[in-house]
């Protein structure tokens, strides 16, 4: 409500000459999906399969300035509606339960809110929200009645639902100095009963830290971030086992070293105390540190680099909860023509569970897994509005435990996609496709 409010009032002030850019897009897109469910490689379930897909896709984008470019509106806003084949259209379990199907619809939407009323105070309103299929893994389970999450074989339809608020006020001390002050509210909602008590989950954050920018455009900052995570939905058992919850606080550092135009080096070191509700014999002090860089090699080609070392983001609460994951990635963009575009992306990752056996869990995972992601994207702007887009993702983990059994699943999406907006963008080393800040809110969203 104050977050509607906060981002209402603004429109009601805002002079009539004010220029909106806005972007709406329109597309079909068609997917080939092999083994969603993500059985392991032995195994002969009817489920591990192949099947083709389709989905129409609706995006839209605003970016108002209220009234100037330092006090603006961001809105921007997804729907694709999935039409699977028979294999993953309408299926059964082992059991017989179902029919079921996985052709809900993915929406997003996110709305910021940034204000500057004068060069003493600024700050960013935030809301997201996410409905997506799920990450399954695992592949078809026997349904337990005393393992969590329980009643579960693992291949129900299942679309948790993300609701993420971030509220920012940044006080400017001097030039260089700043204190953002930063509140989020993230929220993670499940819809089959099993999941719900096991891994729904509320988070509270609170971060203070002091920032300093050089005249190079590089940043330094320090401060303490305290994250306060609950399950509300488990039950006493689920408590003895597992915990109601946890806080986090954390001590960090971040650095942005602009060492050139064209190459900056990122750094985060942070130091976490992790306090559990009811089983302070599991309380642990955890590392969460990540290196990158970001290197414009040339006007056509840029590389991104990131290590890191830290727990399981939030949003991503299931059976392979209170992981430490340990991960190399790089990525390349090559801008072969101002109408072509090239990505490339791997990425090799190592996830081990902190403090509980697995097996409490009846979903499989052996709590040593190593997981490798490969992508490939390929963009066509046939025209300035008519854009082709080749998406490929091939992910396979491996339990390094128990005989390094392998789960492999892979995806190719190709979608054609007209869009629709009212004023052009910059043509410049950023931009070189001309995007108004609308169309380039929908491709940072997609």
């Amino acid at each position: 409500m104050l977050a509607c409010t906060a981002l209402g009032l603004p429109l009601l002030s805002a002079p009539a000459h004010a220029t909106a850019e806005y972007a709406l897009q329109s597309g079909v897109s068609w997917y080939r999906i092999d083994n969603p469910f993500m059985f392991p490689s032995n195994s002969d379930n009817k489920l591990k399969t192949s099947d083709s897909a389709w989905s129409t896709d609706i995006r839209g984008a605003l970016f108002l300035p209220l009234p100037t470019e330092r006090t603006n509106l961001q809105l921007t806003a997804s729907v694709s509606q999935m039409h699977y084949g028979s294999s993953f259209g309408n299926y059964t379990d082992l059991n017989g339960n179902g029919p079921y199907n996985l052709n809900q619809a993915k929406k997003q939407f996110e709305g910021i809110y940034t204000w500057e009323f004068s060069d003493l105070l600024r700050g960013r309103i935030r809301h997201r929200t996410d409905d997506r299929l799920y990450n399954y893994f695992g592949g078809e389970i026997a349904p337990s009645t005393t393992t969590p999450p329980r009643g579960i074989s693992n291949v129900e339809p299942e679309f948790p639902h993300i609701r993420e608020d971030n509220v920012e006020v940044a006080y400017r001390v001097t030039n260089r100095f700043d204190v953002p002050l930063t509140w989020t509210q993230q929220t993670l909602s499940y819809m089959v009963p099993g999941r719900v008590e096991m891994y729904n989950m509320n988070s509270n954050a609170v971060q203070a830290a002091i920032r300093y920018t050089a005249g190079t455009k590089s940043t330094l900052s320090a401060g303490v971030r305290r994250n306060r995570v609950g399950f509300p939905n488990r039950t006493a058992q689920d408590i003895a086992d597992f915990d109601s919850g946890y806080t986090d606080t954390e001590f960090f550092t971040d650095a942005a070293w602009r060492y050139t135009e064209n190459t900056v080096f990122i750094a985060h070191l942070g130091s976490i105390a992790r306090h559990f509700n009811t089983l302070p014999n599991r309380d642990s002090r955890l590392i969460s540190g990540e290196l990158g860089i970001d290197w414009h090699y040339s006007a056509k080609t840029t590389f991104y680099g990131r290590i890191w070392d830290r727990p399981q983001a939030n949003d991503e609460a299931d059976s392979r909860l209170y992981v430490i994951t340990k991960g190399v990635q790089g990525r390349a963009v090559w801008q072969a023509t101002p109408k072509t575009r090239v990505s490339l992306l791997a990425s090799l990752e190592s996830q081990k569970s902190q403090n509980f056996a697995t097996a409490q869990i009846s979903t499989p995972t052996s709590g040593n897994d190593q997981l490798l992601r490969l992508g490939f994207r390929y963009d066509y702007d046939i025209t300035r509005r008519l854009a082709l887009r080749v998406d490929a993702m091939r992910e396979q983990t491996t339990s390094k435990s128990g005989g390094n059994i392998d789960y492999r699943r892979s995806t190719v999406q190709v979608s054609l996609n007209y869009t629709f907006d009212n004023v052009t963008g910059p043509f410049n080393f950023d931009n070189q496709q001309g995007y108004n800040r609308a169309r380039q809110q929908i491709e940072d969203l997609r």
